[in-house]
């Protein structure tokens, strides 16, 4: 997979939410990770985070899609999160 953030982006968009995707969203995660710090990769990782959580309901991937959709800025990807967070941990 290509690690560009245009890339990940586009893995991320044809990745369906489904269970049996959990290992794709870890990988993009990683990948997302070894790059710099960016409004729009944060706004990626708040996505990949809050995605896992809608898939396994871990407290952790609630907490990391959070805390990057509100650094992030990304208005989108944080209606996400606090949608989520009002259904509740």
């Amino acid at each position: 997979m290509e690690e560009t953030l245009e890339a990940l982006a586009q893995a991320l968009r044809k990745t369906p939410v489904e269970a049996a995707s959990i290992p794709r969203f870890l990988e993009l995660s990683r990948l997302l990770h070894r790059l710099p710090p960016t409004r729009e990769r944060d706004g990626l990782l708040a996505l990949v985070y809050l995605r896992l959580y809608q898939l396994r309901r871990e407290e952790e991937d609630f907490l990391l899609g959070y805390s990057y959709a509100r650094t992030s800025r990304v208005e989108a990807v944080r209606l996400l999160a606090e949608r989520l967070k009002g259904e509740g941990l």
